[in-house]
């Protein structure tokens, strides 16, 4: 009888479903990265395109699934770019053009308590 009771409290360990813990949550993926700013510099070759916002520079790499919209890539467009880090670099996943009439509009200041 004193042998049964040590089996039937391992039996009954076992046989309860590990609930109590957490399962580990994997890591999102992060997609929803921005930027906007102007382009510097398109290398068609290496697929890493250069965009200036403010006073900083960022190399993104572009793939055959970075999509571009509102025409081919060049030097001094306004864009925005959404991203995700993947393998410790920059990746372009949608490029978007901004029109002339946007990229030229600057924003106007408004002083607070100001009437227009």
């Amino acid at each position: 009888m004193r042998r049964l009771v040590p089996i039937a409290l391992l039996a009954a360990a076992l046989a309860v479903p590990a609930s109590g813990f957490p399962a580990p949550t994997p890591k999102p993926k992060s997609h929803g990265n921005a930027l906007s700013g102007t382009v510097v510099r398109v290398d068609e070759a290496k697929k890493i395109l250069v965009v200036r916002a403010g006073s900083r520079e960022t190399t993104l790499a572009m793939t055959p699934a970075t999509s571009v919209h509102g025409g081919p890539l060049a030097g001094g467009q306004r864009v925005a770019v959404r991203w995700l880090e993947k393998d410790g670099r920059k990746v372009a996943t949608s490029v978007r053009i901004e029109p002339a009439s946007v990229a030229g509009a600057a924003a106007t200041p408004t002083a607070v308590g100001a009437q227009p």
